[in-house]
């Protein structure tokens, strides 16, 4: 079996956390960390991974330039990852940012500075060992009736919705398929009709960012 691959991009409390959580769960795999910081990287020095001292979202960059791949990134940032990477990739063409507005129907929405929309199922501070479970909340025990992805997924308006779905990879710990984001860029850049409004958000069961973009 070949051993998966995965980008945490972010060194923080978070980060930090994912390097120790993957390692236990799946410790033949490949794990790069990258963060700008050097103190950050220094505290997972004793963990088997590869480390890179560099601005994540130009590391991503770099990457995907390079036509190099992996299972899976894992943002540990505090800005919307995957928007600002296609966000780059798109600018040349003219693709601009736009403000989200609040829309209606998504559960506890809040604005970023950015203009970002948050959106939660829980209106609480959730346990940082989530297990994620399909079925109910873990913390109040209520049934679960529609995943956030999936609410999100079916936004109707005068934008289209597109979601990368986060998954879990351990307790509190999420991140998406590296294919997924490359598809979805490559989507994007085959719209023919110039102004079209897309949404797009990165979302699991529970939690979710959504960023707007102009192409």
């Amino acid at each position: 079996m070949i051993p998966r691959s995965y980008v945490i991009i972010g060194c923080g409390h978070f980060g930090g956390c994912a390097v120790e959580k993957l390692h236990r769960k799946d410790p033949h795999s490949k794990i790069i960390v990258v963060d700008k910081s050097k103190e950050a990287i220094k505290k997972i020095s004793h963990l088997p991974a590869e480390t890179v001292i560099c601005d994540g979202l130009l590391y991503l960059k770099k990457f995907f330039s390079e036509g190099r791949s992996a299972n899976y990134i894992v943002p540990a940032v505090p800005f919307h990852l995957a928007f600002e990477f296609i966000l780059s990739r798109l600018k040349p063409t003219g693709a601009k940012r736009r403000k989200v507005s609040i829309l209606p129907g998504v559960p506890n929405p809040m604005r970023g500075k950015k203009g970002d929309l948050y959106t939660s199922l829980a209106n609480f501070f959730c346990p940082e060992d989530c297990p994620e479970p399909a079925q109910y909340c873990t913390l109040t025990k209520e049934k679960r009736r529609k995943p956030l992805y999936k609410i999100l997924m079916d936004l109707r308006g005068p934008f289209e919705s597109k979601v990368i779905r986060s998954h879990q990879l351990g307790p509190g710990m999420g991140g998406f398929r590296y294919m997924d984001l490359l598809d979805l860029l490559q989507d994007l850049r085959e719209i023919k009709t110039p102004g079209r409004l897309i949404l797009i958000s990165t979302a699991s069961r529970c939690h979710g960012v959504t960023s707007a973009i102009l192409v």
